[in-house]
């Protein structure tokens, strides 16, 4: 099972997340993260509906250092794959590693 926190499976997203920047008081956090989490429900939402499992591939809700919401795809080996294999199926490029 994944973990919420910047478990490493985000590549040069990691640093996006509170533990990477100082916070500002002038930035609207909660509003970032607010249209992130609706953008992230309605991504995890398709992503169900592909078949594929919560508990292996999910979006999740984050914001960056200005409060502006931002959207993780955090997932788990085979689900990466799985995903990658639906995305190629729908753009029609059946060639792997692209």
């Amino acid at each position: 099972m994944m973990r919420d926190d910047g478990d490493g499976l985000m590549g040069d997203l990691n640093d996006v997340g509170p533990d990477a920047w100082l916070w500002s008081a002038d930035a609207d956090y909660m509003s970032g993260w607010r249209k992130a989490k609706e953008s992230a429900d309605r991504l995890n939402g398709a992503l169900r509906a592909a078949g594929l499992d919560p508990l292996t591939v999910r979006a999740v809700a984050n914001v960056d250092a200005d409060g502006r919401g931002v959207v993780r795809l955090a997932a788990a080996l085979p689900a990466a794959d799985q995903l990658a294999d639906l995305l190629r199926q729908v753009t029609g490029s059946g060639r792997r590693g692209v």
